[in-house]
């Protein structure tokens, strides 16, 4: 079953750990899974996979992108009772951060640390703080990580240092049949669809479009990988697959929430990073109605930006689009998604690679 094999990666690389800059774990589960599904893979310098699945020379070459990174932190202070001190890499909602476990990966920096090591983001406990202290929110520079240790020299000896990656640890989670919870969803979940848009070209043995593929690193701190993946891939299409926001909760106005769960993929038309090409929404949209796809339109709340922010711009220009799986809690330490929505997300994705200027 195509949901069995699309759960079993996406749990693989939920719980597989790789911040910005620091990609190497999720990458490599990547690799295994497409090594066989395309003509030529490779790292690139920054740290990029970049893969190439040919077809015929006539057609337009397709980049379809994912970033393998999830938002984390990183170690900048270890206080003499071995307490951390972090500052982020990418965009956390700091509200939900006091009182998570984190994991911290030593062996990212020095490789004769191999285990990770677990903590607790701690702060002030409520005891000790003013009835107006408590109404805010705890900056990050103010928050502390209990690895359980009494000094500095402990923290060492287990590899805990200044520059090793953190981030916040949740397991992955079925919640209903349709219902999946779990961390790095953003962007996990569009590298699993571009994997499962892979499987489906080598079952149809499609060699229509040179489909090009970066599984980026670096997005969620300026979508660095996008750009010079893109550079190198010379492609002359792309689309961006991601996590969106999904604000479909109690309490927010229906067009406050730019996507629903529950209602296929969202098509962007805009964001900050750039405007959707109108040939490639277009494209989209017929995708979507002729193959009966359940999406829907991202409200356009020009805010947040994609690897296509960077992509469109590459070398002459590039015509961009982005697709994107409804996502609650984006940007915390665990989301919740629909699994049919990733499914559609395949369909839609599959369809406009087979039909792009047909």
């Amino acid at each position: 079953m195509t949901t069995n094999k699309i759960l079993k990666t996406l749990e693989e690389l939920s719980e597989s750990i790789g911040v910005s800059g620091f990609e190497t774990p999720p990458r490599k589960l990547i690799l295994k899974e497409i090594k066989n599904l395309v003509d030529k893979v490779w790292v690139d310098p920054l740290g990029n996979l970049l893969a190439v699945r040919e077809g015929d020379a006539k057609h337009p070459r397709i980049l379809l992108d994912a970033h393998v990174d999830e938002i984390g932190f990183i170690i900048t202070h270890v206080d003499k009772r071995g307490f951390l001190r972090i500052a982020p890499l990418g965009g956390w909602d700091p509200r939900t951060l006091p009182g998570q476990r984190v994991i911290i990966q030593p062996h990212a920096v020095k490789e004769k640390y191999p285990s990770p090591v677990f903590g607790v983001i701690t702060a002030m406990p409520p005891h000790l703080t003013s009835a107006e202290q408590r109404k805010k929110v705890i900056p990050i520079e103010e928050l502390l990580v209990d690895i359980g240790v009494t000094s500095r020299d402990e923290a060492e000896e287990m590899g805990v240092v200044m520059g090793v990656p953190l981030t916040v640890w949740q397991s992955f989670k079925r919640l209903t049949d349709d219902t999946l919870t779990g961390k790095a969803f953003d962007d996990r979940v569009g590298c699993t669809i571009l994997i499962e848009v892979l499987r489906r070209l080598e079952e149809a043995k499609n060699r229509v479009a040179t489909v090009v593929f970066n599984f980026a690193m670096a997005e969620e701190v300026g979508a660095r990988g996008a750009r010079t993946g893109a550079f190198t891939l010379e492609p002359d299409v792309a689309l961006a697959l991601e996590c969106t926001t999904a604000a479909d909760i109690p309490g927010v106005p229906e067009y406050k929430s730019p996507t629903r769960l529950g209602e296929g993929p969202a098509i962007t038309l805009a964001d900050r990073s750039m405007i959707a090409h109108p040939d490639v929404v277009s494209a989209l949209k017929r995708v979507g109605e002729k193959g009966k796809i359940r999406h829907q339109i991202k409200k356009p709340i020009i805010t947040g930006g994609t690897d296509a922010g960077q992509i469109h711009m590459t070398r002459g220009g590039v015509p961009s689009g982005v697709v994107s799986v409804p996502s609650r809690n984006i940007h915390s330490a665990v989301s919740v998604i629909r699994l049919s929505d990733m499914v559609a997300a395949v369909d839609l994705v599959y369809g406009f690679v087979q039909t792009w200027k047909e």
